[in-house]
């Protein structure tokens, strides 16, 4: 009985299926709000075991695309809000496009690293760093290619932990899963070594400390280092900015909670313009100690109404001259040529120049792709697309000492793209803006998500962050990618999902003076070279198999 279940367990099917399936609960379980970001040192590591022992290629396919498609249906069954009953569509085939990037992963893993067993460490290094490379690459381009779903990179994982943050400040998003991967990869390389050594000596004694020593490999070092980095780069950060003198901004949150279909409601219009009037009122009182926010952040189309719109536009503008505080609202901006989701500056004397434009719209959300070719429009309840920004509009905001900032806004999805924040940084913002509407993903894991991307984005640019969401994530994300959200009671234990107005704890601005981080200068260089050693990785291997 016990032989054959140690038979069944060790049948290189049964590794394959349940090697790759509880990698795939272990990723789960690495994201917010369900997980841990330390789970993502260890969530590879059962799949890089399953792939040593030889499984059928066949059999791999199979369990590798089936755990993949299951493993991002569970992330993303928010989207069956969106559009019901057309959310459970893109639920369909939005998750299964996704894992083909997971799946191609597994295969690379299956036809590269069973290779290393008895290899010279040359070719287990390089092995380690490809592997890692092709994680890398492959999610640079799920979140470039057909406009791009970068959604949940496996750095998003580590949105609370500001030690392996501050790595994005070097090698960005995409570079911190790829540093993720490799501890996966080295700790994996030092359980097969143990495993083997075991068996080759057949040790029954107690183990020493020297027999231990004995067992460390050099992809374990390898593999590890990130870990060590990270504590280097965060103190390193920290340190240069107590260099520079210190300004801040205090921001007040007005959060909305309505529904994202009835806020276009025009019936209820007077009863949420109301609402979020009487938010921003009681948003621009003193605090306790006297202070008041510098400006007041609205979320995403706050309200349905143009900038265009005389009569909006001036009770915008008396609003902020009661409250004396200049507010900072997602808006419609009706253009020439269509609409776009914008952010604007309104003070005492209206709004002001410029205006963001959002730059990256949502396919099937804010536009229809090929609707002049397909009849697409039927189906999906958009008459007009939107129109896309040119540039990264930066927005003044001027604090109650006179001290002007450059604020760089994002408007919902945009900031899942790092991309956009870098060229905020690189035009001059001294803070980032978020304004979004996350009521489309219902109360569930979507919000939680969503605002991870922004940890990301401060982490890599070392900007600061104040975000507002209708029915999401509002807070801010201090320059480490530390995150404060605000919650219905003020109880980070309490709900995100709540109307009214807060104020945040002061942001401090990148100092003047301040270099851009490596990232912001560079780019994604880590992903670049880690496309390289994949490439070579794969050449060497099939050198080895000729």
């Amino acid at each position: 009985m016990t032989s054959g279940r140690s038979a069944f367990l060790r049948n290189p099917i049964v590794q394959s299926w349940v090697g790759i399936g509880l990698t795939a609960v272990l990723l789960f379980f690495s994201f917010p709000p369900v997980g841990h970001p330390f789970i993502a040192f260890i969530a590879l590591v059962p799949a890089i075991l399953a792939s040593t022992q030889n499984p059928s290629f066949s059999c791999w396919r199979k369990a590798a695309f089936t755990c993949s498609w299951i493993l991002w249906i569970s992330l993303l069954i928010w989207l069956r809000h969106v559009y019901p009953p057309l959310g459970y569509i893109g639920l369909i085939f939005l998750t299964a496009y996704c894992a083909l990037y997971l799946f191609s992963w597994l295969i690379f893993l299956r036809w590269v690293f069973p290779t290393t067993k008895g290899a010279s460490i040359g070719y287990r290094v390089l092995v380690l760093l490809g592997t890692a490379g092709a994680w890398g690459t492959l999610e640079w381009i799920r979140g470039n290619f057909l406009t791009g779903f970068a959604w949940l990179p496996l750095s998003a994982s580590q949105e609370s932990n500001p030690v392996l943050l501050s790595l994005c400040s070097w090698v960005g998003p995409y570079g911190l899963s790829v540093l993720l991967v490799m501890i996966n990869l080295g700790l994996a390389s030092w359980i097969i070594r143990m495993v083997r050594l075991a068996r080759d000596t057949h040790v029954t004694r107690p183990a020493t400390t020297t027999d231990w020593l004995s067992r460390l490999t050099p992809e374990l070092y390898l593999g590890l280092s990130p870990l060590l980095l990270g504590f280097v780069v965060f103190g390193n950060n920290i340190q240069s900015r107590m260099n520079y003198p210190t300004d801040s901004l205090m921001v007040g949150i007005v959060q909305t909670d309505f529904d994202p279909n009835a806020k276009w409601d025009s019936h209820r219009l007077e009863n949420h313009l109301q609402k979020i009037t009487e938010f921003t009122k009681a948003a621009a009182l003193p605090d306790s100690q006297g202070q008041r926010p510098d400006f007041i952040l609205w979320p995403e189309a706050a309200l349905p109404l143009t900038l265009n719109n005389y009569r909006y536009v001036e009770i915008l503008r008396e609003l902020s001259q009661q409250t004396q505080t200049p507010l900072v609202i997602g808006a419609i901006d009706k253009r020439d040529e269509g609409y776009s989701n914008s952010v604007a500056v309104v003070t005492e004397r209206g709004i002001q120049s410029p205006v963001y434009a959002k730059r990256h719209l949502v396919p099937f959300g804010e536009y229809v792709p090929m609707a002049s070719v397909l009849p697409l429009r039927k189906v999906v309840p958009i008459a007009e697309d939107c129109v896309a920004g040119n540039s990264p509009s930066l927005l003044t905001v001027t604090n109650r000492q006179g001290q002007s900032f450059q604020g760089g806004a994002l408007v919902c999805y945009e900031d899942v793209f790092p991309e956009l924040a870098r060229e905020h940084a690189l035009a001059g913002a001294d803070f980032l803006i978020v304004v979004t509407n996350d009521a489309w993903y219902g109360r569930e894991m979507g919000a939680y998500q969503h605002a991870a991307h922004s940890a990301l984005l401060v982490a890599s640019t070392g900007l600061p962050m104040v975000r507002c969401g209708n029915a999401g994530w509002s807070g801010s994300i201090n320059a480490t990618g530390l995150s404060q959200a605000v919650t219905a009671s003020g109880q980070p234990a309490d709900t995100i999902y709540f109307a009214g107005q807060r104020k945040l704890s002061p942001i401090i601005p990148k100092p003047k003076g301040l270099p851009h981080t490596p990232w912001v200068r560079y780019g994604d260089w880590a992903i670049a070279l880690g496309t390289a050693l994949a490439a070579l990785a794969l050449y060497r291997r099939r050198q080895l198999a000729n």
